[in-house]
């Protein structure tokens, strides 16, 4: 039996490998099939939030509509829906502005809203050892995403200031939903706030599904963005809140750009340069400080 640390940073890494791997779904259907990425945001959250409450209710039997029977459980809900809402539309908007770059270096920021926050609500400062975990996540993703050339970066207004809000809004999803997990499902509250945010979103902007050339391959990548990619990811997010910190969650999230990286490697044929393999030897030494401190 894994030590309870050992498995929340198993779980935060799988997440972090699941939206990484999604990603490289994503990008085929945006570029091979013209799936518009705002479209392609909302049927992933409100697809994903369906597959899970039926999976909830029909497989677990779970009671899915146990978080509408107390007022303070409502609000909460929907205020994670509308954070869940808010990470998807703030990335795109930042990628509009700026460049996809610009909007995945700035996104690193997160852990520094859930560290400040965690600290300040524990009534202390922010220790060595978490400065130097989020400098070693914050350089090794800035490495893999720029691939060393920081010229590829624009830094727009706009575009900064759109990907520092969606960093904002991943850190609210890490720390809001914890007192609803003390008593309702993982998968119940991730179900209502992907099902919730993903039918604001389509309100917002309504996708037009019949732009796209529906065939196995469509069919089967925008399961997998659904089934693995949102709804494994979050729930092993959310899950791993139970085992470990909320701030080494958000750090090891960090795994999402390495596994883009490896995945596009591997299937993609993209190369890797020595600042590209800099840069995953610094999350490699993040994911062991963390693991040796757990272990501690």
């Amino acid at each position: 039996m894994l030590p309870r640390p050992m498995i929340g940073i198993l779980l935060a890494s799988a997440a972090g490998v699941f939206w990484g791997s999604m990603s490289i779904a994503a990008q085929y259907l945006m570029e091979g099939v013209s799936f518009d990425a705002i479209d392609l945001a909302s049927l992933r959250l409100a697809g994903a939030g369906v597959l899970l409450l039926a999976l909830e209710a029909l497989v677990l039997r779970e009671d899915v509509l146990a978080p509408f029977r107390n007022k303070t459980d409502r609000r909460d809900l929907i205020l994670y829906a509308l954070g869940m809402l808010g990470i998807q539309l703030t990335f795109f908007l930042s990628i509009r502005d700026a460049n996809a770059a610009t909007a995945a270096l700035t996104v690193t920021t997160g852990p520094l809203f859930v560290t400040g926050w965690t600290a300040y609500s524990e009534h202390r400062a922010i220790t060595r050892d978490e400065w130097l975990s989020i400098a070693l996540a914050i350089g090794g993703v800035s490495l893999l995403v720029t691939k060393g050339d920081f010229s590829t970066l624009d830094f727009s207004p706009a575009g900064v200031l759109w990907g520092i809000a969606s960093a904002a809004c991943g850190a609210f999803c890490t720390v809001q939903p914890k007192r609803m997990l003390t008593h309702l499902p993982v998968g119940v509250v991730v179900g209502w706030g992907m099902t919730l945010g993903g039918a604001i979103l389509c309100l917002i902007n309504p996708p037009d599904v019949a732009a796209v050339e529906w065939n196995l391959v469509t069919t089967g990548l925008y399961f997998y963005i659904a089934a693995v990619g949102t709804v494994a990811a979050f729930w092993c997010y959310l899950k791993s809140l139970a085992y470990i910190s909320a701030p080494t969650t958000a750090l090891l999230a960090n795994f999402e750009p390495l596994t883009a990286v490896v995945l596009g490697v591997l299937l993609l044929g993209l190369t890797l340069n020595t600042a590209e393999l800099v840069g995953i030897a610094l999350l490699a030494v993040m994911v062991f400080r963390l693991t040796r401190a757990k272990k501690k």
